[in-house]
C-alpha cells in the first residue's frame, strides 16, 4: 500500500519541471510521514486520508512548478509542414517550373494541421472543416488548368451543403432537404443560365417553399400546396411560351398565395418580421420580376435578394457586428460582378479575402 502510494507520487511529479533531487526530498518526506502514521497505529488507509490522495498531495505542490506538456500525436507534423510546404514549392518551381499553381501547395499546411487535430476529437466532424479548403483549391486548379472559372465557383457552396448534410438534422432527411434546397436552386439556376434560360430558369427557386411544405404533419395541405404550386408554373409557363404573356402568367402565383391566406399559413413566411423587413422582402421581388422582363436581367439581377439579409443584420445586429455580418454579401457581390460583367472569374475568388480581413480589421479596434 506504501509503496503504492509513493509510486503515485512519484509518477505524478514526473509531470512536472522539478529537479531529480527536489523529487527525491518530496518522496522521502511523504515516506516519513506515511511511517510516521502508521508508528502511531493509524491503518493505511487513515494516513492516506490524513495525507491526501497522490492527486491531491502534487496538485498542491504543483503551485510552484511549471507542467510539462507532453507533445500531442502530429504536432511534430504540424511544426514541419511549413518547411514540407516551402521545399515542395521550390522543387515544383525550380525543377518543374510550376510555380505557379505550385503556390497551392501551401494549403496544405492548414489541411494537415485539421486533419491531425480534428482527428483525435472524434466529437468534432473532420469534413465540414475541411470542405472550404477542398473547395477552394478545386476551384482553382479547375480554374487554372481548364480556365473554366464559371460556374466552377458554384463547388465553393460545397461548404455549407457539406455542413448540413453532416448535421443530420437529427435523422430528418426531409428536413436535410429543406435545408439543402436553397443550395441546389442555386447551382440548378446557374447551370440553366449557362445555356441561356436564366429565364424561366429562376422558376427553380420555387424547390424552396415546396421542400419546405413537406415538413408539414398534415398530409393534405402537402398533396393541396405541392398542386398549387405545380399548377401555377403550369399556367405561367403555358401562358409564357403559347401567348407570350409572361407579365400576365405571374396571376397564376396568386393561387399558392390565395391558398396559404385561406389556410391560414401565409403568416408563417412573415412570422417575426417588421414591417420594414416585409417591405424591403416585397420590393426585392417586384424589382427583379419586372426589371427581369424589361432589361432580361435575369442573369445578375438576383442579386437584389441580398438586400433582405442586409437590412435585417442592420436592423438587429450589434454595431460592431455589422461589418463582419454583411461582408460575405459585399465580398460575394464583388465576386460576381467582377466575372459576370468584366469575365475576371480568374481573379475576382479574391473578393472572398474580405471577409476575414474585415474581421481583423474590426475586432483589433
Amino acid at each position: 500500500m506504501k509503496s503504492d502510494y509513493l509510486n503515485a507520487i512519484k509518477q505524478l511529479l514526473n509531470g512536472y519541471r522539478i529537479k531529480n533531487a527536489e523529487k527525491a526530498d518530496i518522496v522521502n518526506d511523504y515516506d516519513r510521514m506515511y511511517d510516521d502514521g502508521l508508528e502511531k497505529g493509524m491503518s493505511d488507509a487513515d494516513v492516506v486520508a490524513f495525507l491526501g490522495s497522490p492527486e491531491k498531495v502534487v496538485s498542491a505542490l504543483s503551485e510552484n512548478y511549471r507542467e510539462v506538456k507532453k507533445p500531442k500525436k502530429g504536432e511534430r507534423l504540424i511544426a514541419l509542414m511549413p518547411f514540407i510546404s516551402l521545399i515542395a514549392f521550390f522543387v515544383l518551381g525550380y525543377f518543374f517550373t510550376l510555380w505557379h499553381p505550385g503556390w497551392m501547395v501551401f494549403f496544405s499546411i492548414p489541411v494537415v494541421a485539421i486533419i491531425v487535430e480534428m482527428g483525435q476529437n472524434k466529437d468534432r466532424d473532420i469534413w465540414t472543416a475541411l470542405s472550404p479548403f477542398i473547395s477552394v483549391i478545386t476551384y482553382l486548379l479547375i480554374g487554372f488548368i481548364a480556365g473554366i472559372w464559371h460556374p466552377t465557383w458554384l463547388i465553393l457552396l460545397l461548404t455549407p451543403i457539406v455542413a448540413i448534410v453532416t448535421s443530420g438534422y437529427n435523422g430528418k432527411p426531409i428536413e436535410t432537404l429543406t435545408a439543402l434546397s436553397p443550395f441546389l436552386a442555386a447551382i440548378v439556376f446557374f447551370i440553366l443560365g449557362q445555356y441561356n434560360y436564366w429565364h424561366p430558369g429562376w422558376l427553380v427557386f420555387f424547390i424552396i417553399p415546396m421542400f419546405g411544405i413537406l415538413n408539414s404533419k398534415t398530409i393534405w395541405k402537402i398533396i393541396v400546396y405541392e398542386l398549387a404550386f405545380l399548377i401555377a408554373i403550369g399556367l405561367y409557363l403555358f401562358l409564357g411560351y403559347m401567348y407570350g404573356e409572361w407579365g400576365f402568367g405571374l396571376l397564376a402565383f396568386l393561387i399558392p398565395f390565395i391558398l396559404g391566406l385561406a389556410l391560414n399559413d401565409i403568416n408563417l413566411v412573415f412570422d417575426g418580421m417588421t414591417v420594414g423587413e416585409k417591405i424591403v422582402l416585397l420590393v426585392t421581388i417586384a424589382v427583379y420580376v419586372v426589371l427581369g422582363f424589361l432589361f432580361n436581367s435575369w442573369a445578375y439581377l438576383w442579386l437584389i435578394f441580398f438586400l433582405i439579409p442586409i437590412y435585417s443584420i442592420f436592423l438587429h445586429s450589434p454595431k460592431p457586428g455589422i461589418i463582419i455580418a454583411i461582408s460575405p454579401f459585399v465580398s460575394f457581390t464583388i465576386f460576381y460582378c467582377l466575372g459576370y460583367f468584366l469575365g475576371l472569374w480568374s481573379v475576382s475568388w479574391m473578393a472572398f479575402l474580405l471577409i476575414p480581413i474585415t474581421a481583423i480589421i474590426v475586432e483589433k479596434k
